[in-house]
């Protein structure tokens, strides 16, 4: 049984993730009939009315950047003058419609700085009479660096590594990144001049921010170079930050990111469209279910008895106690959690989060925690699935559990146990997802 419920839960996911394909969130929020261009966006709807000869121009960034341009490609047709893909290696599609580059994430590199040349070559080509369409999703922000003068590659590298090694949050390390990129915080719109310029973002972030995905190439946002260096102050990072960034931001004066042109910018997916998916996937399937849409943050040590305290009051209103019989349970929720960094192994935050949950799980209930991504931190495995069993096979082989965890190895010390997830890159991203399951005894 034991086994049987930790393949449900991985299908679960799967299934969840087949049924919000980026490929779908477009066909439901984009729309073209004549000069007529419809824009259904989670929270309102924009039309936008086109010249009878006006292009459209397609910039697609991110993990879900080749599906995304597909899709759109299929349903502007003609409509579409120029496209580009930027994305992570791995994501690419053997069939795109416009050229792909494969960059470097979580750490940006050399790709990644002839792609971002690409897009600026492309956004000051587009005629004022037509389009900009901007497909942004998560991993954007790394895949795209466009460091300001003065900045290198290697000092942005060195600095972005340090930030994913502290308790930074993704808003903050993206605050620290538009401040010194020509492309982000609005940078991108702004090349285009007087065109007009759209964005579609599928959010990876908690609160589903615009101006925090991919660091919103098409949202301006103003850079105040005092508030970057009081951060990164206090999270104890200014002595290690290169002296080249040190010295941009200190006497250096923001990059001018305002476009000409307001652009028209809003939210076509988020982690709740993943909840509700699995949901809708295990109510199919017999369970009774409860989903948390509030995203679950902080540090893995203080995620795990949040999520345990849900997963009992879930139990109890539902199911009665442990062990009782009636219908089998679910509870899914989402989020992105952080890793307190201070090993050198391997792993992700979602591998962590069941490693840590591996000591701690009743004797009949299933945890799994995954990334929407298909890639948890820098692994080929998307996250964890485990049980009791689990546990009492860790003891069984003397695995060094404490030591393992204290020196940040979630990946081996879970793949000693057999309780890793892989699956091929999804080519989404629309935050974690974390699922609990029980069946009755």
């Amino acid at each position: 049984m034991s086994q049987a419920l930790r393949d449900r839960a991985v299908a679960l996911y799967r299934e969840g993730l087949a049924r919000i394909t980026p490929e779908f969130l477009l066909r439901q929020a984009l729309f073209l009939a004549g000069t007529r261009l419809s824009l259904t966006f989670l929270d309102r709807v924009e039309n936008v009315f086109l010249a009878p000869a006006a292009g459209i121009h397609v910039v697609a960034i991110g993990k879900a950047a080749a599906p995304m341009a597909a899709e759109l490609n299929r349903l502007l047709g003609a409509r579409v003058r120029t496209g580009l893909i930027v994305t992570k290696a791995g994501f690419a599609l053997p069939d795109a419609p416009y050229p792909q580059h494969e960059t470097g994430h979580p750490v940006p590199d050399e790709a990644g700085i002839a792609a971002a040349q690409a897009v600026e070559t492309l956004a000051r080509g587009v005629p004022a009479s037509d389009v900009l369409l901007v497909l942004v999703s998560g991993g954007a922000s790394a895949l795209l660096p466009a460091p300001v003068a003065g900045i290198s590659l290697a000092d942005k590298q060195r600095l972005v590594a340090l930030m994913l090694r502290s308790d930074m949050d993704i808003h903050e390390i993206n605050r620290v990144r538009k401040g010194i990129s020509r492309l982000k915080g609005g940078g991108l719109a702004a090349l285009a001049g007087p065109a007009r310029v759209i964005g579609l973002y599928l959010s990876d972030v908690p609160g589903d921010d615009l101006a925090s995905i991919g660091s919103g190439p098409t949202v301006p946002e103003p850079v105040e170079y005092p508030a970057l260096i009081a951060l990164l102050q206090a999270k104890g990072l200014w002595e290690e930050t290169p002296a080249t960034i040190r010295h941009v931001l200190q006497t250096g004066t923001p990059p001018h990111k305002q476009p000409s042109r307001l652009p028209l910018n809003g939210l076509i997916g988020a982690n709740r469209h993943l909840l509700r998916a699995i949901q809708a996937a295990a109510e199919a399937g017999g369970f009774r279910t409860r989903v948390l849409e509030q995203p679950l943050t902080g540090l893995n040590s203080a995620a795990v008895p949040r999520l345990l305290e849900d997963w009992r009051a879930w139990r109890a209103e539902a199911g009665g106690p442990p062990g009782g019989a009636g219908a089998p349970l679910a509870l899914i929720r989402g989020g992105e959690t952080t890793v307190e960094v201070k090993g050198k192994g391997l792993g992700g935050r979602c591998q962590e989060l069941a490693a840590l949950m591996l000591a701690r799980i009743d004797g009949d209930s299933v945890f799994l925690a995954a990334g929407s991504d298909g890639n948890d931190g820098p692994t080929d495995a998307a996250g964890g699935v485990v049980d009791r069993e689990s546990w009492d096979a860790a003891r069984a082989q003397g695995i060094p559990y404490e030591a393992l965890l204290a020196d940040n190895d979630s990946y081996h010390l879970l793949e000693r146990t057999g309780n890793l997830i892989r699956v091929p890159p999804t080519r989404n991203n629309v935050m974690d997802v974390y699922v609990f399951l029980c069946a009755p005894t």
